[in-house]
């Protein structure tokens, strides 16, 4: 029998609801139509992973991290380079941290990355924002009902990203400096995810945390001949950014892009 692995990236009210902080722009129907696809399809998904985005408030792509000579925080979006941050454009508001963003800017650097994005402050720990959106919320607790009513109780495996207050984290298997404990690349996941002769990735947002997920997994999988898929109408890039070249990127390690109602 073959078997099926649903990996669900950051469906949190901070990226999917209007009312988020860091809203991406089509995502409420990409949840409605991620939940619609688990209660169709349910009976033929083996297991669900969920991964969180998990901050802290004070954290490097936080605004109150940061602060300039007038004593103002950088608005959300503000790019900080390396330029910046050397010339103390931007300073960090608390100087314990300096040797951990030193490194943070280290870390840019060897990735050929220019600047680092201050975003909103997203998905703080036991925010409202950091929570699952409803529609999705509901359709995995309805998936567990089914499931254990055919075989023994199931669980929604979830998984804690971007912990870390230095270091960026979209990938759910690694961080941007996967130098630290807990962002080092998930062996424990990935060999779990192995096992199955299907995954298919949604969530959210396309041109970030979705694309760095599926290249980091393909990049550690290889030649393997597991089949992996994307459902293209259950994420949504981040305005501004190319979701054609993310999904090309995504194409390029072998990845199937269907849409939520296809069988495949």
């Amino acid at each position: 029998m073959s078997t099926h692995a649903l990996v669900i990236v950051d469906p949190q009210n901070d990226f999917c609801d209007r009312k988020g902080s860091l809203y991406v722009n089509g995502a409420e129907d990409d949840i409605s139509r991620l939940a619609g696809y688990i209660e169709r399809t349910g009976s033929s998904i083996s297991e669900i992973f969920v991964s969180l985005d998990s901050h802290d408030r004070m954290a490097v792509f936080h605004p109150l991290f940061w602060v300039n000579e007038a004593g103002e925080r950088p608005a959300p979006f503000t790019p900080i380079s390396h330029a910046d941050f050397e010339t103390a454009k931007w300073r960090i508001a608390s100087d314990a941290n300096l040797p951990y963003v030193k490194k943070t800017f280290a870390s840019l650097k060897a990735h050929c990355i220019e600047s680092m994005m201050v975003w909103p402050e997203h998905c703080v720990v036991s925010t409202w924002g950091h929570q699952i959106a409803e529609p999705l919320r509901k359709a995995l607790s309805s998936w567990q009902n089914a499931a254990g009513d055919a075989a023994s109780c199931v669980a929604v495996r979830y998984v804690f990203k971007g912990e870390n207050p230095y270091t960026d984290q979209f990938s759910i298997f690694e961080g941007l400096d996967d130098t630290y404990p807990e962002t080092s690349f998930n062996e424990t996941l990935f060999a779990r995810l192995a096992e199955f002769d299907r995954v298919t990735f949604a969530g959210e947002a396309l041109t970030h945390c979705v694309k760095e997920s599926i290249l980091s997994y393909a990049r550690r999988l290889g030649a393997s001949k597991q089949k992996l898929f994307l459902l293209t109408d259950c994420t949504s890039p981040v305005g501004g950014f190319d979701a054609t070249a993310a999904l090309d990127a995504i194409s390029s390690v072998g990845v199937s892009i269907i849409v939520s109602t296809e069988s495949a």
